[in-house]
């Protein structure tokens, strides 16, 4: 489109209009319909962005309306269908693995078409059949009438199999310094299974002899698979690799640069964004809007094709910490800049800041890390899921964001041709690290672009068109939030040389974010989304659980809470004897011999479960016994990748069939605790195999009842207690109990929950059943329950003392002079535990979270 801008003063007002190519998760169409009671819906981020480009005049006018590049959840990528289809669509996937996943996917998910499995039929209808199912798209859905098959897309890429054990292997003697210096001999530990690949490797991967012996396709999903909080990260990758290649399009020369392609769009944005509009108020007392976010990007386009170094990565939106944007305006930008407008955009262009360009001012740019990225071990309620980072010095990963960009055809296939070849520009992993990490992708395509064509192939203005709406809400980056709002007002303070909070004047937001930035202005802090538009959604996913946890806490309640909280003692006239009574005789026809195995595990069956002791070390003077299931992996995998409405049914809770690092801490506390224990009732939430309920039975606990909802969980715990000597036969109660449900916690007078936030609802569903011990403890006038609670794995969005019922609760606890509810930090050396998603067991250093409420230190 060629209209001019009615806008008189517009510099561009001739141009065509600009073409956006957005990512973003499209809504559901639930998502869409109207909310019950015509309460006001939540309005998507794809919304948003329609909304932003057609309704307000200065862009509509310069903006075609956004077409929509698909994101990548990161649920759906643990998925290795899913992953292989989203690698597909990146552009990583070699064609021929590609046509070869098809194939098998094709055989194994519609096997009365199958004309050319088994090895044999025609290499023609083989070809067609390809061809078709290259375009199906692998839902969820495709997949559903298939749980009970394994669908492997690798069957004509690699083969597995199993390696005989070498009856002459070498064996090692170690000299045992605590057993008076005894020989014992350990076996040397052989790979039991050997994966070769069926199809030629290309010579330019690059990696580990290991990585680099299996197609691409293997290595990629063998890696992504354990990157756990990581997943989010790749995924945004792969949004944007699959945002580049639509970019692009079909028709290029691969040697274009920015300044020689006429690309199908103009630059890619990410669906966090908002554009500058540029509010000023006229003669006449109204408001005008000006053309600015179009006029930044052609002042960059031109100034940028002018430039005697060709570019290949524009950036139209950025950011950084706030001592970087400091050194970059005052000394990078005037010392770089290599074309500058005159007119009235008067915006300067500079290349993306390198290492040596900190170096020429004496910075060392290989790291900067934040003030507050590392917590004291024993101020856990600091840390950062509470806390914003803060840099103290420039140095580090001088731009942030790759939010809004574009990228040549040669930059791109330049890009595309290095991760072909190379999973670990990707992802990444320590020689101590548990799992793999993804690198961001606002890192890969500047390093990558810069290597290739230079340090002046990148270009920048200090004038952005596109700033990152404030306090997004996003669960990748929920700490950074003020951190990116303050840093966007420092850019625009720099770039207009004015009071940077005025920026959020100048830039189209929608009503909420309005509010948060007047309240910014009234009470100069920031507030969320969700405290603007408060917590209806989290009661209604919370449902009747809530039941007596959730109604508000009456005066009377209050009071009596306020008046024990002064007087009240502990007392600790306890016995500290031990149960001792007779082992209970084993479960009878669902389990079958106990079978001894090299490294003193046992093994046995429950049911047709195979099923593996492990024994832990609480303490010098305690051990317990639990039972795990053999190999989780395939069941966990399983829940990963099917849809969260058919998890419950098909699936279940598979989390509880292996002992987390959680249940060792929160055992090793109850011994600290044994004075308490001994004789009292221990109530367990979400016990798995029963660490923490082992543990409360041999410190003498009258009765443990120890809870799940995973029947397959309950009877691994109940398993084990019955095979330790020392625990009573009617000690532990193995209890089904779903916390979601209307019915009340079963009386106890200590409370224990350990690894059991692993969601969001989970996690807050778990605070409102705190609550309600402690708030029924005080009304029926008896000791405050005793709690304690771990986390050792630290979700984004799980932490439940943020929900305003504890925080109130916390207030009155303040007021009696009680230690409120708060996280501290505890380091698990050397924790030994099940590799989840591998086979074999994995050993490492591990942060646990704990809340220790209730005993002497109140």
């Amino acid at each position: 489109a060629t209209m001019p801008c009615g806008n008189p003063t517009c510099r561009h007002r001739t141009k065509r209009k600009l073409r956006p190519l957005v990512i973003s998760i499209l809504p559901s169409s639930s998502s869409v319909t109207s909310t019950e009671n015509d309460s006001p819906r939540k309005i998507s981020r794809h919304e948003q962005i329609t909304c932003m480009f057609q309704t307000n005049p200065s862009l509509s006018a310069h903006f075609e309306p956004p077409v929509f590049s698909p994101g990548v959840p990161s649920r759906e990528i643990r998925n290795r269908l899913k992953l292989m289809e989203y690698a597909n669509q990146a552009g990583l996937l070699p064609e021929l693995e590609w046509q070869l996943i098809c194939r098998a996917l094709n055989e194994q998910l519609s096997p009365a078409d199958d004309a050319c499995g088994g090895g044999g039929g025609d290499d023609a209808l083989c070809s067609e059949v390809t061809q078709d199912l290259s375009k199906l798209e692998l839902s969820q859905e495709s997949i559903a009438g298939k749980t009970q098959t394994v669908i492997d897309p690798f069957k004509y890429l690699v083969i597995t199999t199993r390696v005989k054990p070498d009856n002459n292997c070498d064996e090692t003697n170690a000299t045992d310094a605590t057993n008076n210096n005894k020989q014992k001999k350990k076996k040397v530990k052989k790979n039991e299974h050997e994966t070769k690949s069926l199809i030629p490797i290309s010579p330019n991967r690059r990696g580990a002899a290991e990585d680099i012996s299996v197609p691409y396709s293997v290595e990629l999903w063998r890696k992504s698979k354990t990157l756990n909080r990581d997943r989010s990260v790749f995924g945004c990758s792969l949004a944007h690799l699959i945002a580049m290649k639509t970019l692009i399009g079909d028709d290029y020369d691969e040697s274009d640069d920015l300044s020689s392609h006429e690309a199908k769009f103009d630059f890619i944005l990410e669906d966090n964004v908002r554009a500058f509009v540029g509010l000023e108020d006229t003669d006449d007392g109204t408001s005008s809007s000006t053309c600015e976010c179009a006029c930044r990007i052609w002042d960059l386009i031109e100034a940028s094709n002018r430039a005697q170094d060709k570019p290949h990565l524009r950036y139209y939106g950025w950011l950084g910490s706030k001592p970087n944007l400091t050194w970059l305006y005052n000394n990078h930008i005037p010392r770089k800049a290599f074309a500058t407008e005159t007119g009235e955009g008067n915006s300067r262009i500079f290349p993306f800041p390198t290492n040596n360009d900190f170096l020429l001012d004496s910075i060392d740019g290989t790291s900067s890390e934040p003030a507050t990225s590392q917590p004291k071990k024993k101020d856990a309620s600091k840390e950062d899921s509470s806390k914003q980072p803060s840099f103290s010095t420039p140095g580090g990963t001088a731009i942030w964001g790759m939010f809004a960009y574009t990228i040549s055809p040669a930059a791109y296939h330049s890009l595309i041709a290095q991760l072909q070849n190379d999973v670990g520009m990707l992802m990444w992993k320590g020689k101590r690290m548990r799992a793999f990490q993804a690198k961001a992708i606002d890192k890969i395509i500047p390093r990558t672009v810069r290597e290739v064509y230079g340090e002046m192939s990148v270009h920048l203005s200090d004038k952005v068109a596109f700033v990152r709406c404030p306090m997004l809400g996003s669960l990748l980056h929920k700490h950074w939030e003020e951190g990116f709002c303050e840093s966007t007002e420092l850019q625009y303070a720099f770039s207009r040389h004015g009071e940077g909070c005025n920026v959020w004047d100048n830039v189209w937001l929608e009503d909420v974010e309005r509010q948060i930035v007047d309240y910014r202005k009234k009470n100069g802090k920031w507030i969320r989304k969700e405290d603007i538009q408060g917590n209806s959604s989290k009661s209604k996913s919370n449902g009747s659980a809530r039941s007596r946890s959730q109604s508000p806490v009456n005066i009377v309640t209050l009071s009596l809470i306020s008046m024990m909280l002064l007087v009240n003692t502990f007392a600790s006239a306890f016995t500290t004897s031990m149960h001792k009574s007779q082992r209970k005789d084993s479960l009878q026809a669902s389990t079958e011999a106990i079978l001894p195995n090299s490294e003193e595990r046992q093994r046995a069956k429950l049911g047709h479960v195979p099923i593996i002791s492990r024994t832990i070390p609480i303490a010098d003077e305690m051990n317990v016994t639990v039972w795990e299931m053999e190999k989780p992996s395939e069941i966990i995998q399983e829940w990963w990748s099917i849809d969260e409405s058919e998890r419950t049914s098909r699936v279940g809770d598979p989390f509880g069939v292996i002992m987390w690092p959680g249940s060792i801490l929160a055992s090793r506390e109850l011994m600290k605790q044994q004075k308490y224990v001994s004789n009292a009732t221990v109530l367990v939430l979400g016990a798995g195999t029963g660490v923490e309920a082992q543990a409360a039975a041999l410190l003498g606990a009258k009765k443990v009842i120890a809870t799940d909802i995973n029947p397959l969980s309950l009877q691994l715990l109940e398993y084990g207690a019955q095979r330790i000597d020392t625990i009573g036969s009617e000690v532990v109660e193995a209890k089904y109990f779903d916390l979601f449900s209307s019915d009340p916690l079963p009386e106890h007078e200590i409370l224990v929950a350990a690894d059991t936030l692993y969601n969001a609802e989970l996690a807050n569903q778990v605070g409102h059943r705190l609550h309600e011990a402690i708030i029924r403890s005080f009304e029926d006038g008896q000791t405050p329950t005793k709690i304690i609670v771990t986390d050792s794995q630290k979700f984004h969005g799980t932490n439940f003392l943020e929900e305003q019922e504890m925080i109130d609760l916390n207030a009155i606890f303040q007021e009696g002079k009680w230690k409120p509810l708060e996280w501290e930090l505890e380091t698990l050396k050397n924790f030994c535990g099940s590799g989840v998603l591998i086979d074999d067991d994995q050993i490492y250093d591990v942060d646990v979270r704990v809340i220790r409420w209730g005993w002497d230190d109140n």
